[in-house]
């Protein structure tokens, strides 16, 4: 299995690891409980350096991008951010992703690890004259520091005035020990928090100044387990579960996403499953019975199959079992009661309006 630049300090630390995209990694440090209710009350940091990085530069890199994806490149300028997907020609998610545009023909991807091979190969495919994109992942770390206190560790390292000034979705450039660092306020867990990418070679010692400045602030590292329950509250899309090649961004609650007017992969379909085409749609179920729903999980609304969970799993803010499932189109509104199917049981939960836990930033 690979290894993140980070892998001797999880094991240093006693972190219970697991095989994740191809990489051992740390599902837990301490519990799963004590770690999300850390992100939500203080701060959390996660290893999150098996994520792929890409680069696309050149005079054309804009045009490129706008044929990849169904957002309209507009909503970036030079230090700014966006979610974003690449889609197949019948609407089915090939990844999603963040692009951020460093300046013009210049900007940086963040895909996920377990499809940043395809996502390169995809582009591979598309590309054109004017452009050339780089696979940096092996040398680009990326950790995240998450929580209402990561602004107040952060400026013990960086300087305050310009985390101050950073807005959601906004980066920038900083130093860290010699080499250059990209501070971004992104994340992937409802709170507000930085999204930091440095140098392999810097890793390290980053994460250790980081626990060290914010051990009186309540800081803890973080495994996968609570990084998959805090933006399942936060009702974010999780790629193989709520999205995949199969599940097209209308049925995962993503149409917002769809807004370029390029002529760009699968634009046709994507517009017809927005305009009212998707057979499927994605809701969210608070169980009011006990149990604990997992994906795969059967839907049922008063006794017929509507659908299925695709995450599900124990909140530990709201104390019980939560799940998104994907469901027949009309079929359930907020409200009413469902049944998740545990172990051949029927378990009750209700219709919830998403998501679980509102970004509190």
């Amino acid at each position: 299995m690979k290894h993140t630049p980070l892998y001797e300090v999880h094991v240093e630390s006693g972190a219970k690891l697991v095989e994740f995209a191809g990489y051992e990694m740390p599902v837990q440090y301490t519990s799963i409980l004590e770690e999300h209710l850390a992100v939500r009350t203080a701060a959390g940091l996660f290893d999150v350096s098996h994520m792929g990085e890409i680069t696309v530069k050149g005079p054309e890199s804009r045009n490129y991008l706008s044929k990849l994806i169904p957002t309209r490149m507009s909503k970036l300028e030079p230090g700014k951010g966006m979610y974003t997907l690449f889609c197949k020609q019948d609407g089915g998610v090939i990844d999603d992703l963040f692009i951020f545009m460093v300046e013009d023909n210049n900007y940086f991807l963040v895909v996920n690890a377990s499809t940043a091979d395809k996502d390169f190969g995809w582009m591979e495919d598309h590309l054109v004259p004017g452009v050339s994109i780089e696979n940096i992942s092996e040398d680009t770390a990326k950790i995240d520091i998450q929580g209402p206190d990561s602004k107040n560790i952060m400026k013990k390292i960086f300087n305050p005035g310009s985390l101050d000034k950073l807005e959601r979705f906004r980066f920038y450039y900083d130093t860290f020990s010699g080499s250059e660092i990209m501070i971004s306020a992104t994340g992937y867990t409802g709170e507000a928090g930085y999204e930091l990418f440095i140098s392999s070679s810097k890793a390290e010692e980053l994460w250790n100044r980081i626990i060290t400045e914010g051990n009186s602030e309540g800081l803890k590292p973080a495994g996968l387990g609570a990084r998959d329950t805090l933006r399942l509250e936060a009702c974010y899309s999780l790629y193989g579960h709520e999205i995949n090649e199969s599940i097209n961004p209308v049925e995962a609650g993503l149409a917002w996403l769809i807004s370029s007017d390029a002529d760009y992969t699968g634009k046709d379909e994507l517009l017809r499953l927005k305009n009212g085409g998707a057979v499927n749609e994605q809701v969210a179920v608070k169980l009011t019975d006990r149990g604990i729903p997992r994906d795969k999980c059967r839907v049922t609304f008063k006794g017929t199959d509507i659908g299925y969970v695709t995450s599900g799993g124990f909140s530990p803010l709201l104390k019980n079992g939560i799940a998104l499932c994907l469901v027949k189109k009309e079929t359930v509104s907020a409200g009413d009661t469902v049944e998740i199917v545990i172990r051949d049981k029927g378990v009750k939960g209700i219709i919830v309006k998403k998501p679980f836990y509102k970004y509190n930033g």
